[in-house]
């Protein structure tokens, strides 16, 4: 998981430096760019969560599961 933000990182950080080349040169509009990283993060949010899920959410209901009895008792007072 960490590789892959690290690789997400580094594909934003060369689209942001053609874009402030781009600037310079003018082929690519800077608001292609930015629609170019927009798409990029959402799509890295996207599998982020598609792949962390099956870890995440099982660690969600573990946390409720102990909260639980903590929470009937200040209900309970």
């Amino acid at each position: 998981m960490i590789r892959f933000v690290i690789v997400i990182l580094i594909i934003l950080l060369i689209l942001f430096i053609l874009r402030s080349r781009s600037a310079k040169i003018g082929n690519i509009s800077k608001k292609n760019y930015r629609l170019i990283i927009i798409s990029i993060l959402v799509l890295a949010f996207l599998i982020v969560i598609a792949t962390s899920g099956r870890f995440l959410l099982p660690q969600l209901l573990q946390f409720v599961k102990i909260g639980l009895p903590f929470l009937t008792k200040f209900i309970g007072l």
